[in-house]
């Protein structure tokens, strides 16, 4: 019976160690209203073994609550992976803690601020998670994830100044642009014209997708004042129209518009329909780029042409320099043959003379 109750016993214990490893919110509230703020802790607890790693995706109800802030200030975690990101109903987050690690009961990991938008019940859990144990070996030693719901009470949420609250009972209008200017020069400005929700922001994002010639990244690399289409914030009218128009003076190219509806409440924004555009150079502009193409194809063949032709008459140059070098060594080793065969034969001459004169 000992024996039994001793097992229990360490069963309970090691239980309650298994579950000392785990990811939870502090919540300093139970409940707000409408439009009030409030601070969620994400911490995390690791009470029988020191962790140098965590990660996890903090999920709550987008429909109740939105992000307002996240704060890293007193957090346990040294090195940032993954900066706590906002996504649609959720904040992802991966961080890395610096030797000896973390042991304890309540660890900061970082501090997000919500907005109640309606009434009712908000929900708080984490989808994902992971606590790794400094062990060399990157032990995932997590054992819970926390949830917690909080209650949000009627009350009148204020609207963001100059920005129109989306209800959540109807679907928002995606933008759509109606009229734009399809071409046009460079120096031009580009003019575009659309419809979304009324009141509220939307972003138009430019992409150049056209493939650049060297003549073309050459001009545009000399045209320093001119400027890409960029994304640019438009505010729309009470009846939902937008319009926006750029600075003259862009660099060439074929540009997709697409508008985005920007969601104040879920921090999202939402594409709408969009069209493309083409900004093109002046014909003088063009003919240089023709012939700067051109001279590109060019210059790369004549010079080929001219190192195949280089090396065999460089080399026909030099045999006939070694040639003419071996031709004049042959005629001095032949000249000086020739003056020693002589000066034997004088030698001769002269030894013969002077025996006669000495018999006479």
């Amino acid at each position: 019976m000992k024996h039994f109750l001793g097992m229990l016993a360490a069963f309970f214990f090691a239980a309650n160690l298994a579950f000392a490893q785990s990811l939870f919110f502090s919540i300093p509230e139970k409940r707000v209203t409408v439009g009030e703020r409030f601070t969620v802790d994400v911490e995390v607890e690791s009470r029988i073994a020191p962790i140098n790693a965590i990660s996890g995706t903090l999920s709550f109800s987008e429909s109740s609550v939105r992000v307002v802030s996240i704060s890293k200030a007193g957090s346990i975690v040294n090195l940032w992976t993954q900066d706590p990101t906002i996504g649609r109903g959720s904040v992802l987050f991966e961080g890395i803690i610096l030797n000896p690690g973390f042991q304890g009961s309540s660890g900061l990991i970082f501090r997000a601020t919500f907005e109640a938008k309606t009434s009712g019940t908000a929900v708080f859990n984490f989808s994902k998670g992971a606590i790794l144990a400094n062990d060399g070996r990157g032990t995932n030693i997590l054992a819970a994830l926390g949830s917690a719901n909080f209650n949000i009470l009627a009350g009148s949420l204020p609207p963001e100044e100059g920005v129109a609250r989306i209800p959540s009972s109807r679907l928002a209008a995606l933008p759509v642009i109606t009229e734009y200017s399809a071409s046009i020069l460079s120096k031009e400005s580009a003019y575009l014209k659309g419809k979304g929700e009324p009141n509220a922001l939307t972003k138009i994002v430019f992409k150049d997708v056209s493939f650049k010639s060297i003549g073309e990244q050459f001009i545009a690399f000399l045209q320093t004042k001119r400027k890409k289409l960029d994304a640019v914030l438009v505010k729309n009218d009470p009846a939902g129209q937008f319009q926006y128009e750029s600075g003259a003076g862009l660099v060439a190219g074929v540009y997709n518009a697409t508008p985005f509806l920007v969601d104040s409440d879920s921090n999202t924004e939402k594409p709408g329909l969009g069209v493309q555009l083409l900004v093109s150079d002046s014909k003088i502009v063009k003919a240089l780029v023709v012939l700067i193409n051109i001279l590109g194809l060019l210059i790369p063949i004549v010079g080929l042409g001219v190192i195949i032709y280089f090396i065999p008459w460089y080399s026909f140059k030099r045999m006939r320099v070694l040639g003419k070098k071996l031709g004049l060594e042959e005629e001095k080793l032949d000249i000086s043959g020739k003056q020693m065969e002589r000066h034997y034969n004088m030698s001769d001459k002269i030894e013969k003379l002077i025996r006669k004169d000495g018999q006479t």
